[in-house]
């Protein structure tokens, strides 16, 4: 098997990592799971012991070890010890996480749904990683366990023009799990076109986005052959769109989003993304834009 052919699973020591490995369990395909942990030694020897400590680095790393030995026993049990593999690295874990994602196929963590003034402190890995990956990252719930899926998938449509490639990916996710694709495009109107001529096209800009969208769908089914039989259906809705987007979610097996591909350099993910990574009740893939030819 290519190294590449296997799934980073980051390990952070809780529910959200066992979680992450329950989730690359059921989708792997027979990939490998690689299970990842990040200790950052220089930040944990500093700021506990700033004038130094001996021995404490060797602490630091003998914890991330023996999180990574409970994880591995986890997996094994899932999927059969030959197929798991694990690392521990030492560095930011968003740095870290990004560079390693280089050399798998797919990358799964368990989110971090942290509130108030701890969010603002540690800042979001979950979102930043599915931010920066170069392949997919699927953020799973830790509510989230095998048997509960409904083998339906969701996908996020911004632009109705231009993502096909991201509805193919979508189509083919539906059609592995033999079940149903929805595209769910949300248009919010600004209140400044409240009570004006423009509030009344409001079925003309309906008819028009489904049309577009039963273009993209047409093409995305050219992209995905193999997916070709599987249903698709269009929802339109007008209000907030992370809001329209979980509601549409909810009881999904999957709700893939992609990544902005106009953001250059970055290339990050939105506010919209970030929210529903926050607030989904399912998983989420990020799906990274496609390569843009030479």
């Amino acid at each position: 098997m290519s190294e590449h052919d296997r799934i980073l699973v980051a390990i952070d020591g809780g529910e959200g990592g066992r979680a992450a490995i329950r989730y690359a369990a059921t989708r792997r395909d027979g990939a490998d799971l690689w299970l990842v942990h990040v200790v950052d030694l220089a930040v944990a020897t500093g700021v506990f012991y700033p004038y130094g400590y001996e021995g404490l680095a060797d602490q630091v790393r003998e914890a991330g070890e023996a999180i990574l030995e409970r994880a591995e026993k986890l997996a094994a049990d899932l999927v059969g010890a030959d197929h798991v593999t694990t690392t521990l690295r030492d560095g930011g874990a968003v740095a870290e996480l990004v560079h390693a994602a280089a050399d798998a196929r797919m990358v799964v963590l368990g989110d971090e749904r942290r509130h108030g003034l701890s969010r603002l402190v540690t800042g979001s890995v979950t979102g930043r990683v599915a931010s920066r990956a170069p392949v997919p990252v699927v953020v799973v719930p830790t509510v989230w366990s095998p048997g509960q899926d409904t083998a339906r998938v969701v996908v996020a449509v911004t632009d109705p023009d231009a993502c096909a490639e991201l509805v193919a990916h979508a189509l083919g996710e539906a059609a592995d799990r033999g079940g149903e694709l929805v595209l769910v495009h949300a248009w919010e109107l600004p209140a400044v076109f409240y009570d004006t001529t423009l509030e009344h096209d409001q079925a003309a800009w309906e008819a028009d986005a489904r049309h577009r969208l039963m273009q993209t769908l047409d093409r995305a089914r050219q992209l995905a052959p193999h997916a070709v039989g599987t249903e698709a259906w269009i929802q339109i809705r007008q209000g907030q769109p992370a809001q329209v987007i979980a509601d549409e979610s909810k009881g999904a097996d999957l709700l893939v989003i992609g990544r902005r591909g106009h953001a250059f350099p970055l290339r990050r993910l939105g506010g919209t993304g970030h929210a529903l990574l926050r607030e989904s009740g399912c998983p989420v893939e990020v799906v990274p834009p496609a390569p843009e030819a030479p």
